[in-house]
């Protein structure tokens, strides 16, 4: 009887401690959450508004639905200068040294920063020898965009900053973006591809057409007619258009009012049947513009 009183003594005793024990403890703040990783989209690329490009907090290239926007990467090109320059043209694409690893991306802009100009002192900005914007007594800072398509390689080859007059020019930065282009593949649906040519031939010579298309992307179509604009510088110029070393109709006789003419060639396939295409003329003239028009097969 004895050793069970004592057993029963000695279970309340630290049943006792127990509880009190436990009315000491003070609860703690709980523990944190793990903060929920975020994805790193970089810092962008130059001339971005933000992280992930100037489509806002995306990744870059995106645009606010998680698309691709059907561009590419901007790049800066800028060309220091810090100098006086006096009835010069400035050949960009060297300067900045873009140069056939950028073909496909498109001038957006040139700016070019001015200290100082004399007065009535112009600058234009110009895709292969054509005036596209131009700016009279430029002060600061001024933007020159192209007034028609400038992709490098495709629509252009050269880039020209023209100043007439003398000024203090400080820098000129080429803004440029990477193009992602899908063919039309409509079969029948005929599509116009500019030739921005704008040269002057003198007496009988020749000019290759097919240096200012882009045969790989046009690789397979069927050309359905050449538009040529053309004036005389004189009186009367002539010329005919080859393809592949064949004649194409008639010889195309040109005046000095630059009347728009047209060739429809027989079978011409770019890359098979069409793999050369040259203008041959007789006489001074003009050559504004050619135009393509084309239908996939």
């Amino acid at each position: 009887m004895t050793l069970k009183r004592s057993l029963l003594l000695s279970f309340a005793a630290i049943t006792l401690f127990a509880a009190a024990a436990e009315a000491y403890i003070v609860p703690g703040a709980p523990r944190p959450d793990a903060p929920y990783p975020t994805p790193d989209v970089g810092p962008g690329f130059p001339g971005d508004f933000g992280p992930g490009g100037d489509f806002g907090p995306g990744y870059p290239g995106q645009d606010d639905f998680g698309n691709g926007g059907g561009y590419g990467r901007q790049e800066r090109k800028v060309i220091y200068l810090n100098r006086r320059v006096n009835n010069e043209t400035l050949q960009l694409r060297q300067l900045a040294g873009i140069g056939e690893n950028y073909r496909g991306y498109e001038v957006e802009s040139v700016e070019a920063q001015f200290r100082s100009s004399g007065y009535n002192t112009e600058v234009a900005l110009l895709t292969d020898g054509r005036m596209n914007e131009s700016v009279y007594s430029p002060q600061g800072a001024v933007l020159l965009r192209p007034q028609y398509r400038a992709v490098l390689g495709e629509d252009i080859r050269t880039l020209q900053l023209e100043i007439r007059g003398n000024a203090q020019l400080e820098s000129v930065t080429v803004n440029l973006r990477e193009r992602s282009y899908q063919p039309p593949t409509n079969p029948g649906r005929t599509i116009d591809v500019p030739l921005y040519v704008n040269r002057r031939l003198y007496g009988n010579d020749r000019l290759d057409l097919g240096m200012y298309l882009d045969m790989n992307r046009y690789r397979g179509y069927r050309i359905q007619a050449i538009e040529i604009e053309a004036n005389a510088v004189y009186n009367v110029a002539m010329m005919d258009l080859l393809i592949n070393g064949f004649n194409q109709g008639q010889t195309l006789q040109v005046d000095r009012y630059g009347r728009r003419q047209s060739v429809f060639p027989q079978n011409a396939v770019i890359g098979q049947t069409a793999s050369s295409i040259v203008l041959y003329t007789r006489g001074d003239l003009d050559v504004r513009a050619v135009t393509l028009k084309l239908t996939r097969r």
